[in-house]
């Protein structure tokens, strides 16, 4: 028999090797693993927990929450406003970074200042990313080095809003939790977000135009 009849006759039997081979590799990271190898939470925190969490202590609890920064890490929070497709939107982002303890399973939640749902264009306040499938831990001088979160919400007219905002939009009330399922860590955090230039020039004509 030829070479090349010898090599056809072995090629699929070549690549039905290869496949299982590939196929053996993406199994091994296992129905519990992220595609970085991240483990499957295997926490109870839920949107519904997390949000009545933090609405329960907005409203019934405000001195749970803490003015002064963490001590194992980094939390800051920032606020932007910005026109686009003939609306204007308010962004609320924050980020845990520079971690000095190892953070495993890292959630974030936040809200606003309940008054704030009669100036923004939406049905709630709350955001979180307690959603994800996957625990993304936080650790020094390792990837990921921080880990962040944001939502952008649709401002109402002006002409709808009173000048409250200009008091109460930067207010957040932030929820920081991590740790293994039976050593929780829970934060919470009532800060200032830090405003953008662009959000201090917005609240200015704001203010002038009321």
């Amino acid at each position: 028999m030829s070479p090349k009849r010898e090599m056809n006759r072995f090629f699929p039997l070549v690549m039905y090797l290869f496949v299982i081979a590939v196929c053996l590799g993406a199994c091994s990271l296992g129905p519990n693993q992220g595609p970085a190898g991240e483990p499957k939470r295997t926490d109870e925190y839920t949107l519904n927990s997390e949000r009545r969490d933090l609405k329960e202590r907005v409203t019934k609890n405000l001195e749970s929450f803490q003015t002064n920064s963490p001590d194992d890490y980094t939390l800051t929070a920032t606020v932007d406003v910005s026109h686009e497709s003939g609306v204007d939107r308010i962004t609320y982002e924050i980020l845990v970074n520079e971690a000095r303890v190892p953070m495993v399973n890292v959630i974030q939640s936040f809200t606003l200042d309940p008054n704030m749902i009669n100036r923004i264009d939406a049905g709630e306040l709350f955001h979180s990313n307690v959603s994800n499938t996957h625990e993304i831990s936080l650790e020094s001088d390792k990837e990921p080095l921080g880990l962040s979160l944001s939502r952008s919400y649709v401002l109402k007219p002006k002409a709808e809003i009173d000048s409250n905002i200009l008091q109460r939009y930067a207010d957040m009330y932030i929820k920081i939790s991590y740790g293994p399922n039976d050593q929780r860590t829970e934060d919470y955090f009532h800060v200032q977000a830090e405003p953008s230039s662009r959000t201090i020039e917005y609240m200015k004509s704001w203010e002038i135009v009321k």
